[in-house]
């Protein structure tokens, strides 16, 4: 199976007040947690037979430099403006067109494990579904994966609303996974960052 990380880091933080995927967070930048997540889980899969490539997508040259020398795909997104779906739709046309899934990821959710990861890919492989995301309680979160059947609808996404909109079309064929409440916290104001260090 191939599969095409897409790790959406192109957000404006405007309720954080700045750049919040470059702010320090134990040890190394916000946003260097997920990608280093999602690059291991993925090193991880390859040693499984797993076909795996790791694009990140965002508007600041730095995020996307470093991307680039580490032998990512760097792709530049010059539609931030246009909300989360930008990402999406940029993420989707760059993905390999042999992927057989697309998983998406936000770069602001700094204790999502490799582990988590993983058993997130094995467990949509065996479920059968054409899409998957993580869940606590019933609240539904990131990361989020689609069989490559959904990639036309991905490209017509709009707005600040992201592939919900395609699940909530079609909720017979999502599949959902339990996790940690922990490692869906995100980091959406400067509070947060100490509320999720503490």
């Amino acid at each position: 199976m191939k599969i095409s990380f897409i790790y959406m880091a192109s957000g404006f933080g405007s309720r954080f007040g700045s750049n919040k995927l470059l702010v320090p967070f134990k040890g190394k930048a916000l946003y260097r947690h997920g990608l280093d997540c999602i690059c291991r889980a993925a090193g991880e899969l390859e040693k499984e037979g797993y076909q795996t490539e790791v694009l990140v997508v965002s508007q600041y040259e730095e995020i996307l430099e470093q991307a680039e020398s580490q032998g990512l795909r760097a792709v530049l997104n010059r539609f931030s403006g246009q909300g989360i779906t930008a990402s999406l739709r940029l993420g989707t046309d760059s993905a390999s067109p042999e992927s057989e899934a697309l998983l998406f990821s936000v770069a602001d959710q700094p204790y999502m494990s490799p582990f988590t990861l993983k058993e997130f890919i094995r467990g949509f492989r065996l479920a059968g579904k054409g899409m998957g995301c993580v869940c606590h309680q019933g609240k539904r979160g990131n990361p989020a994966i689609f069989a490559s059947a959904y990639r036309e609808e991905l490209m017509g996404l709009r707005g600040d609303r992201g592939g919900s909109v395609i699940m909530k079309a079609h909720p017979e064929d999502v599949w959902t996974m339990e996790v940690p409440e922990e490692e869906l916290k995100d980091i959406d104001r400067a509070e947060d960052l100490g509320a999720v260090q503490n």
